[in-house]
């Protein structure tokens, strides 16, 4: 689309986002054929239901996710029952009754959002047999049952079903990161569509690196819906998480500055109402040890009082097979929740992790004329090279239900980051090809992040249409102090490296890397009848600055529309966002403004009535603008060498399927395909346009599955495995190309009472799997995946 039409639903957005703030921050808005009085309370218990003609026990446990209730009920009772189903929006006792009418069953209320069902009798008495809980609603901030994730709150900061949100997200729960032994954040989202691991993602201690619709989204993420902030580098462990939600496409609208590729929300582990814990112990290659611990449950009878505490202690020789590696970690976070009534709850947690190795030296192939080197060769400096990071997190997280209509949300964290980071570094393979050349760097970061985020969320009817509106604040405070320093070294031999000869770098260059940003924010979910579904927002980002870059106030906003089908399939379209700072001046000292994205995207969402699967298919066209290029006047001088202008332009298209489910029968499966050409659109360097950009393959395509037993001698025993196919990539200095690789895994389990081996491989054949080369005026360096490695786990649930 032109800019004409860009322009226009710029204005749209503009103009809406204004009405939409109205009503949130005025006041409710009635609707005019209903009294002021009964305008709350029918808003407020009119629920949307949609559940098939189908087995009455498979409708109950439709009914208690739908509604949020909690059902109880001896199973022989719902046996051979069947129902038509309900659909349309009512109060969930009218939806309990019609699905219970003609069946036999009735139900009685125990409290506000839990009933018990039982038989019906002539003379209206009831006779309750022993209870047991049969369904329990998911919420978009809690475990996702299996794999198959139905709510997400990342999209729109309110607890939605993923199908009625106009654009793609994909949900990993902590089952699945357990099933596959997920160890860091790559590893969590390497199954999703649209998702690349960038050459870092092998090894590197120190953050996470991989691409979203091939823009790289390598030092930004988010953690309970607030950035992780604070360094350049940060790692989190995935043990401390509930689920990992990826949103792809733009999200300034609620998120602020941001690359246009999307982002990735960790979703923390919080106090649960039953009693529950785990212990765990795992060893595996290169001297893997690792412990972990969760425990969580009541503090009081009534409940009102809930904790957790979970923690991990490592200890390893790296991930890559390296020698001389080091990887070892400390980590403990303890939660605690108060409940004093419904929908009400205040969690107060913490998060202490000690990072130490040696930094990111990466596994990588030298090929020279004097042969190939041992790619657990280590090039560096064991006695120096070291990287030591302290973060401490407290995160205020509360929830106030002024009434069944107002809700009231209000996130806060305090972080303080240290990190204190030397090491040699590997250079250019040197005339004879024995030999490599190398740099020297010392880093120290001290920083403080604030970090708030609140919002308000209104429920109201207008005529038709039912509105649940959002209103809300953001700001980000970051101090952070920095000091570098870079020296030259002595090269070392590829062959018989000899350590004990080097040079030490002083960080003494100072330098500041604060940040302030805040953003006012409005939204709009809008149902239309029992099928439609309509997406308003937008964004106000004040002026700030990040680093050395200031920005002017920018609005972003989004636009969707989803149409539920009766049978599952929800086809949908929307229109988004995006601005991010960027650092630096042009000619004269201009400062340079900011990088913005558009997006257009339109797909599909299916979910068969009564299973546990979700198909998506999505198309996109995504358009990143202002980037920088080189300056056509070679005249033109910024600090010794050819300044920048915003003249440039990136446009990333494609395809994106996914598939999730899990099956009773004990079947889980992920899959994913991606075509995604990115190429350079503008440049004033006329062979980069048309390019595919470097490092980005335009193919991948994924597929993880596991089998688990249920019956019989075997029951228990579970198998599991996947490939992930990466396209042929090439290098932006020299035209190299790498070729398409397959990077296999595998998994083997045995569950019983409350014991639990498992053992995961990857590269089971212990290939060199190159992902990124160049050529090298004296040899070739490409940078290498992870080797065999084996890890073995036992896990005793209490």
């Amino acid at each position: 689309m032109g800019q004409t039409m860009q322009g226009i639903i710029r204005g749209v957005l503009m103009a809406g986002t204004a009405l939409v703030a109205l009503p949130v921050l005025g006041g409710p808005v009635q609707a005019a054929d209903q009294p002021a009085g009964r305008q709350g309370a029918e808003v407020s218990e009119g629920v949307a239901f949609k559940i098939a003609a189908q087995s009455l026990d498979g409708a109950v446990v439709a009914f208690g996710r739908q509604s949020g209730w909690q059902v109880s009920v001896d199973p022989p009772i719902l046996a051979g029952k069947s129902t038509p189903g309900v659909s349309g929006r009512m109060t969930p006792e009218a939806a309990l009754a019609q699905l219970l009418s003609g069946t036999g069953v009735t139900w009685r209320r125990t409290d506000a959002k839990t009933v018990v069902l039982s038989k019906a009798e002539v003379d209206g008495v009831v006779t309750l047999d022993p209870l047991r809980v049969e369904g329990r609603a998911e919420s978009a901030y809690g475990p996702v049952g299996g794999y198959v994730a139905k709510r997400s709150a990342t999209a729109t900061k309110t607890d939605t079903a993923i199908l009625d949100t106009p654009q793609s997200i994909t949900v990993v729960g902590a089952e699945e990161m357990e099933t596959r032994n997920v160890q860091t954040l790559e590893d969590a989202i390497k199954y999703t569509p649209g998702v690349a691991l960038s050459y870092g993602a092998t090894g590197d201690t120190r953050s996470s690196w991989y691409q979203m619709r091939g823009f790289p989204v390598t030092t930004t993420f988010y953690r309970d819906g607030m950035k992780v902030s604070g360094q350049s580098w940060q790692k989190i462990d995935s043990y401390l998480l509930e689920r990992v939600e990826i949103l792809r496409g733009p999200a300034s609208v609620l998120y602020g500055q941001n690359e246009p590729g999307g982002l990735v929300n960790a979703v923390s582990k919080r106090p649960q109402d039953t009693q529950q814990g785990e212990a765990t112990i795992e060893y595996g290659s290169f001297d893997w040890k690792r412990a972990e611990g969760d425990i969580t449950g009541p503090l009081d009878d009534e409940g009102h009082w809930l904790y957790r505490f979970s923690a991990a202690l490592q200890d390893s020789d790296g991930l890559n097979g390296i020698d001389h590696d080091r990887n070892d970690r400390k980590v403990f976070a303890p939660s605690l929740t108060w409940t004093p009534r419904d929908e009400t709850f205040v969690t107060l947690s913490a998060v202490y992790q000690e990072d130490d190795s040696r930094g990111w030296w990466p596994r990588q192939s030298y090929r020279s004329a004097a042969g190939t080197v041992d790619p657990s060769t280590y090039l560096g400096e064991p006695d120096y090279d070291s990287y030591h990071q302290e973060q401490n997190h407290l995160t205020l997280q509360a929830e106030h239900a002024v009434d069944e209509s107002l809700k009231v949300n209000l996130s806060a964290r305090y972080s303080k980051v240290n990190l204190t980071y030397h090491q040699t570094w590997p250079g250019a393979i040197e005339e004879g090809g024995t030999t490599i050349d190398r740099g020297n760097y010392a880093y120290k970061q001290d920083a403080s992040v604030y970090t708030v985020d609140a919002h308000v969320q209104k429920k109201l009817s207008l005529f038709s249409t039912h509105h649940t509106l959002l209103g809300g604040i953001d700001y980000l405070n970051q101090d952070r102090d920095e000091l570098f320093g870079m020296a030259s070294d002595n090269g070392i031999s590829l062959i018989n490296p000899v350590y004990g000869t080097y040079n030490v770098a002083k960080a003494d260059s100072f330098s500041k890397g604060d940040v302030r940003s805040a953003g006012l924010y409005a939204q709009d979910q809008i149902e239309i009848g029992e099928h439609w579904v309509f997406q308003l927002g937008g964004r106000q980002d004040l002026a700030g600055w990040a680093g050395a870059s200031d920005y002017e106030s920018t609005f972003t906003g989004r636009l969707g529309v989803a149409y539920k089908t009766d049978f599952g399939l929800v086809p949908y379209a929307s229109y988004a966002e995006s601005f991010e700072p960027q650092s630096g001046s042009g000619w004269g000292g201009a400062r340079f403004e900011p990088t913005t994205g558009r997006q257009y995207e339109v797909g599909v969402k299916y979910e068969p009535p009564g299973t546990n699967i979700m198909a998506t298919v999505a198309v996109f066209d995504l358009v990143k603008q202002n980037v920088l290029t080189t300056d056509p006047d070679p005249t033109h001088l910024c600090e010794g060498s050819r300044c920048s202008v915003q003249t440039g332009e990136v446009t990333s298209q494609g395809v994106e399927v996914g598939l999730t489910m899990g099956l009773a029968a004990g079947l889980n499966a992920v899959a994913a395909y991606t075509y995604n050409p990115i190429e350079v659109t503008k440049s004033t360097i006329a062979g980069e346009v048309g390019r595919q950009q470097a490092a980005t393959p335009i193919h991948t395509a994924s597929l993880w599955a596991d089998y688990t037993v249920q019956n019989g001698p075997l029951a228990g025993l579970g198998l599991g495995g996947g490939l992930r196919f990466i396209g042929k990539t090439t290098s932006s200095a020299d035209d190299l190309s790498t070729g398409p690789q397959i990077i296999d895994e595998a998994m083997v389990r045995y569950a019983v009472k409350d014991w639990k081996m498992s053992m995961n491989v990857k590269n089971i054949l212990d290939r060199d799997i190159e992902y990124s080369c160049n050529n090298q005026a004296h040899g070739r360096v490409c940078y290498l995946n992870e080797p065999l490695t084996i890890t073995a786990r036992l896990t005793r649930s209490f």
